[in-house]
């Protein structure tokens, strides 16, 4: 079963939020998933204690960076997909989960810095790649970005742009900066189940949050077939 890995250097880019919105639109399709859990915080492991978890997710923590290849290869057994939420810096947990990896992904939002961090994350990819004797499909994803499409720094343009002429591909759907993301975590369950939280809100969430699941199993599958 596939293997999708989530790493970013920079602290704060959305990273832990992008796997759980994954995880959710993946179970809400009827798919079973695990997450493994792999960011030092533990963010969703505390997610998962809250109320309102999907049965057909189960989050698991990694606390052994030489364990994680094992874990990882039992979660295959039992799910139909696997979401892996990796720290950011360069370790042999990181590696070890990359060779592992179908799908690779990358949040980064449209600074300089962080374009700059996402660079050590592609080029931890390609390490990984060669060491494993594959191609390790993987693409940049913006996150935290306006909800309005239309608004866009230029500094976020050229960064977009830059990433583009490096040969980076990007997904389409950009995961946008929405209060019902962070809600979540405060609050556990699904987009669907927020308190408090207005309806077209959360509406708009949820089709943001199903592009970009869309967006990353149509890479996920174009990777698959190229392979």
């Amino acid at each position: 079963m596939p293997v999708i890995t989530l790493l970013s250097p920079k602290g704060g880019v959305g990273k832990t939020t992008a796997a759980l919105l994954l995880a959710l639109e993946l179970a809400d399709g009827g798919a079973s998933v695990v997450i493994v859990d792999a960011d030092p915080n533990f963010p969703l492991v505390k997610w998962a204690t809250l109320p309102g978890k999907p049965a057909g997710i189960e989050v698991v923590q990694e606390v052994d960076e030489d364990a994680i290849i094992d874990t990882i290869d039992a979660a295959q057994k039992r799910a139909r997909f696997v979401i892996v939420d990796l720290e950011g810096r360069a370790s042999a947990r990181v590696t070890n989960a990359l060779l592992m990896t179908h799908f690779a992904l990358v949040p980064m939002q449209g600074s300089v810095l962080d374009s700059d961090q996402a660079a050590r994350a592609f080029q931890s990819i390609r390490r990984a790649s060669t060491a494993a004797r594959r191609t390790i499909a993987f693409a940049g994803v913006f996150t935290r970005t306006p909800a309005s499409t239309r608004i866009r720094s230029r500094v976020a343009q050229q960064i977009a742009d830059g990433v583009a002429e490096a040969g980076i591909t990007t997904l389409p759907t950009a995961i946008a900066e929405r209060t019902a993301y962070r809600s979540l975590f405060a609050q556990g369950g699904t987009l669907m189940e927020l308190e408090g939280a207005q309806a077209g809100a959360i509406e708009t969430a949820r089709a943001n949050a199903a592009a970009f699941a869309h967006d990353v199993l149509e890479a996920l599958n174009a990777a698959r077939a190229a392979a």
